[in-house]
Order: structure tokens, then C-alpha cells, then sequence
């Protein structure tokens, strides 16, 4: 038998080889574009999101510190308003168990005296001091005498731009004195002097 001899011709067939890569090289490039695009818009939407993330955390921490700051503030309000509440409880206990006289000198021809059931008004004659200070004594000691209060506040209160020297110096003086006598008798007498210019 004969044998035949098949010639394959190569050239054609490594064209449509090469044709063929080729094909399936640009796709595989088309393919790994496409993959690098989508890749580094992922980064760009993972770099916004950690951007918009570390916001968030830096509006938390800030936020957390204005809570906490608030909470500061409404502990120190509540501290201020119990011992708001101490003060006011004690200044109405001291207020029910203790006799409050005020005395001013409104003008330099007068005192007047508030006591608990109203104001007296004394004249003063800076030429004639006796007449004034007997009065103010009078009606002072009267005050102690009657009081069952176990303790008196006697608030000097004046002008030193509307108050002869003399005038408050008779003052000070007849509190002193009322001082000793209050003393003797053992009942607290607070004197309290209060220009109301300063």
C-alpha cells in the first residue's frame, strides 16, 4: 500500500493561532482595565467613606465632650442650687429666731428706724444731739427689752455723702453702748454697718 503524504500548511494555522491570542490578549487587557478601574474607584469610595467615618468619629468625640461639659455644668448648677437652698434655710431660720433692726439716716435731719412693726422716724438737730440720741436709745432698748429672740442684728445703714461726721459718730457710739448692755445681759447683739455708697 501506498502511503500518502497529508501537508499540512503551518503558516495559515499559526496565523489563526496567533490571531486568536491576540484576541484573547486584548480581552484579557480589556478585561484587567476594566478590573483596575473598578478597582481604584472601590479605593476612592473606601478613602470617602473612611474619611466620612473618622468625621463621624471626630463629631462623636465632640459631641461626647459637650455632654460630658453639660453634665458638668448641670452637677455644678445642681451643687449651686443646694447650697442656694442651705443659704435660703438658713437665712429663714435666722430671720424667724432673731429680732432685725435696721436703722438709716435717710437725710441729715433724721434717723429712721425700721422695726418689725414698722418705722419710726426720729429728727436730728446737729446743734441739739441729746434730743435725737435719747430717742434712738429709747426706742432701741425698748427693741431689746421686748425681744425673746436669742439674737438681735442691728444693721447701721448710711450715705456718707448725705451724713454729717457727728451724726454717725452719735450712732456709733450709742450702738456701742447698747452692745455692752446687750452683753451684760448675755442676749447676741450683731451690729452690721453698711455704707451704701461703696
Amino acid at each position: 500500500m501506498r502511503r500518502r503524504e497529508i501537508f499540512i500548511e503551518l503558516t495559515s494555522l499559526l496565523d489563526v493561532i496567533l490571531i486568536m491570542l491576540f484576541v484573547l490578549l486584548t480581552q484579557a487587557r480589556t478585561q484587567t482595565s476594566d478590573a483596575i478601574e473598578r478597582t481604584e474607584t472601590a479605593l476612592a469610595e473606601t478613602r470617602a467613606l473612611q474619611q466620612e467615618v473618622d468625621g463621624l468619629r471626630a463629631e462623636l468625640a465632640g459631641a461626647q465632650s459637650d455632654v460630658e461639659a453639660a453634665q458638668s455644668d448641670a452637677e455644678a448648677a445642681r451643687s449651686d442650687a443646694e447650697s442656694a437652698r442651705r443659704q435660703l434655710l438658713s437665712r429663714e431660720l435666722v430671720t424667724e429666731n432673731s429680732l432685725v433692726v435696721t436703722l438709716t439716716a435717710p437725710d441729715r435731719s433724721s434717723f429712721a428706724l425700721e422695726l418689725p412693726d414698722g418705722t419710726q422716724t426720729i429728727s436730728y438737730d446737729w446743734e441739739n444731739e441729746n434730743y435725737a440720741r435719747n430717742a434712738l436709745r429709747a426706742a432701741l432698748r425698748a427693741e431689746l427689752d421686748a425681744t425673746d429672740a436669742p439674737a438681735v442684728f442691728l444693721v447701721f445703714q448710711y450715705d456718707r455723702n448725705t451724713i454729717y461726721r457727728t451724726q454717725h459718730e452719735l450712732v456709733r457710739g450709742l450702738l456701742q453702748e447698747l452692745k455692752l448692755e446687750a452683753a451684760r445681759r448675755e442676749l447676741p447683739l450683731i451690729i452690721l454697718e453698711l455704707d451704701t455708697k461703696k
